[in-house]
């Protein structure tokens, strides 16, 4: 089995997880963290150049994805990214470890292609769960936004669930 191959059952895996788990709104909470993941992995081997090219062919699947709807006369209103539930923890968790699965199969291979299709597959997955495609603009901002304040607050979780009190 060839990584492309791989791709689709780990992701839609870990997705029936956190849909047993969670409201839809924090599983795509979660698909965005997995997005931010492959989209940094995809930084950190081609740097700038390479998560322009993510970020123009994101907006290029969204923008077809719009003007195939208004061909066939239908008018979808854009899906509002919603706002982090009690459960939006728990599934960006799930997702972000899909994600890294993804990242891992795709250290050997010559190119980034296998992580562009996860960033694809992760984007109609959250197209899917919101029953909507987000604006570009919404979603990108939310791609690019900063992480290292999330970052710090993962690390504070962490480092309390292995902390004891004698």
């Amino acid at each position: 089995m060839s990584f492309i191959e791989m791709i689709e059952p780990v992701i839609d895996h870990s997705l029936t997880i956190a849909h047993r788990r969670a409201s839809v709104g924090d599983v795509a909470h979660g698909l965005i963290a997995a997005l931010k993941r492959v989209r940094s992995a995809i930084e950190e081997v081609g740097g700038y150049t390479m998560v322009s090219l993510l970020d123009g062919a994101i907006r290029d699947r969204l923008i077809i994805r719009g003007l195939r709807a208004a061909r066939a006369g239908e008018r979808e209103q854009p899906a509002a990214l919603p706002v982090p539930g009690p459960r939006a923890v728990e599934t960006e968790t799930i997702m972000i470890a899909a994600a890294e699965t993804c990242v891992i199969y795709g250290a050997d291979a010559p190119d980034i292609t296998g992580l562009l299709h996860t960033a694809f597959m992760l984007v109609d997955r959250l197209i899917e769960a919101l029953h909507a495609a987000p604006t570009c603009e919404d979603l990108l901002a939310c791609l690019q936004a900063d992480d290292a304040r999330d970052e710090s607050v993962f690390a504070d979780e962490a480092a309390a669930e292995h902390a004891s009190v004698h």
